[in-house]
C-alpha cells in the first residue's frame, strides 16, 4: 500500500480527491495486476481495481493486499464511469492514455457534480514515483539484464556472413522467449553494413557480408520489467575505420558511466559522451539522447539528453547508449543498463563490450 499512499499524497498536493488510472503500466505498478485489461480508481487512500471475468483468477492471485478487486461483466470503463458518478471532489484523469471517447464518457458520468481534471499523466503524478526503483524492482531488472547478456553470448556464436538480418533477429527473439517465457521487451533491432547507420532500423532481408558491422539492440522482460541492451560486432575482420569508430563510441560510453551518480544533472552526463564524440569529429553523427529510464516500460523517465532538466537520484535506472551513424557506411552503438547510486552507478548488463569479430 505504500505506493497507493504515495500517490494519495501527491493527489492531495494537487487538490485531487480521486484519480482514474488508465495507463496499464501504472495499474500494474500500483496493484500488481499484469493483465492487459483493467483500470483503477483511487479515492483518498482507497484503491479499487476493475477488470472482467477473464481475469478473475489472475487478479485474485496477483493484486496487492489492500487493493479491492471488482470483477464486472461489462468493460472496465463502464464500471469506472458508474463509480465516478458517485464520487465527490475533483477527479483526475490520465490524459496520455485516455481516448477522447473515454474522456467524454467519464465527463458525462460525472454530470458536473465532480470536476474533472485531465493531464495528470503528462504532469508526472505516477510517472515521477516510477522513476525511482526499490531494491526488489532493481533485482528484477538485473534478472532481465542477465537474460539479455546470455542471449548475446549465444547469438554471437551463430552469426556469420551469409545470414540475413531477419534470421539473426528471429534467433534472438526465440532465445529471449525461451529464457524469459515472455515476449521481447520491444521489436528487436538488427542492422548490418550500411543499414546500421539507421539508429532504429528494422531487420531486413539484407545478407551480412564479410567486414560488416552488425548492431543488435534487444531486451528481455522478467516479471514485467524490461532490459535494453545494444552490442555491435563485426563479421570477420575489422577494418581500421571500424576499429576507430568503435573505439570512440566505447570511450564515450565509459566516460558517461564513470560520471553517473546521484545529484548529477542528466544533461551533464549526456555531455560527457557527446563532448568526446564531438572532439573526435563525429558530433553530427550522434543525433539522439544518451539514454532513457527503464522499468515496466522500456522507455520511461529519466532521460539522459542535452535538453533534460532532471537530476539523477538513487534508485533511478537508465540506459547509456552513445552511437555514431555514418550514412552509406554504417554505425556503432553500445548500450548498457545502470542503476544510479549515491557514489556512482551499478551496471546491470555484463556482456562483453570490446570489439568482437564473429563468424570466423
Amino acid at each position: 500500500m505504500r505506493r497507493i499512499e504515495a500517490v494519495s499524497s501527491k493527489m492531495a498536493e494537487r487538490g485531487l480527491k480521486n484519480l482514474v488510472v488508465s495507463n496499464i503500466y501504472n495499474v500494474r505498478y500500483l496493484s500488481g495486476f499484469s493483465g492487459s485489461t483493467a483500470m483503477m480508481l483511487i479515492a483518498g487512500e482507497k484503491a479499487t481495481l476493475v477488470t472482467d471475468f477473464r481475469y478473475k483468477e489472475q487478479a485474485d492471485g496477483e493484486v496487492f493486499r489492500g487493493v479491492e478487486v471488482r470483477i464486472d461483466t461489462r468493460e472496465a470503463l463502464k464500471a469506472i464511469c458508474e463509480m465516478v458518478g458517485k464520487l465527490k471532489g475533483k477527479t483526475g484523469l490520465e490524459a496520455g492514455t485516455l481516448s477522447y471517447s473515454a474522456y467524454d464518457k467519464l465527463r458525462a458520468a460525472a454530470e458536473d457534480a465532480v470536476p474533472i481534471e485531465s493531464g495528470v499523466l503528462s504532469s508526472g503524478l505516477i510517472g515521477d514515483l516510477r522513476k525511482t526503483k526499490d531494491e526488489n524492482e532493481i533485482e528484477t531488472l538485473r534478472k532481465a539484464a542477465r537474460i539479455a547478456d546470455d542471449v548475446f553470448s549465444d547469438i554471437v556464436k551463430e552469426i556469420r556472413a551469409g545470414m540475413t538480418e531477419v534470421r539473426i533477429a528471429a534467433r534472438i527473439d526465440y532465445m529471449l522467449r525461451l529464457k524469459s517465457s515472455e515476449v521481447p521487451a520491444f521489436k528487436t533491432i538488427v542492422a548490418s553494413g550500411e543499414h546500421a547507420s539507421l539508429p532504429h532500423a528494422s531487420p531486413s532481408m539484407r545478407v551480412v557480408r564479410d567486414g560488416d558491422l552488425i548492431t543488435m539492440d534487444f531486451g528481455a522482460i522478467w516479471d514485467g520489467y524490461c532490459s535494453d541492451m545494444t552490442r555491435t560486432v563485426v563479421a570477420g575482420k575489422a577494418s581500421d575505420k571500424v576499429k576507430e569508430i568503435y573505439g570512440i563510441v566505447l570511450e564515450a560510453q565509459r566516460a558517461a558511466i564513470d560520471g553517473i551518480k546521484a545529484g548529477k544533472a542528466c544533461s551533464d552526463i549526456d555531455a560527457l559522451a557527446r563532448d568526446h564524440i564531438e572532439a573526435k569529429g563525429y558530433g553530427e553523427n550522434f543525433g539522439h539522447g544518451l539514454g532513457h529510464g527503464l522499468g515496466l516500460e522500456v522507455h520511461e523517465g529519466p532521460r539522459l539528453s542535452k535538453k533534460s532538466e532532471e537530476i539523477l537520484a538513487p534508485g533511478m535506472v537508465t540506459t547509456v547508449e552513445p552511437g555514431i551513424y555514418i550514412p552509406g557506411w554504417g554505425g556503432v552503438r553500445i548500450e548498457d543498463d545502470v542503476v544510479v547510486r549515491d557514489g556512482g552507478c551499478d551496471v546491470l548488463t555484463a556482456a562483453a563490450k570490446e570489439l568482437m569479430e564473429v563468424g570466423g
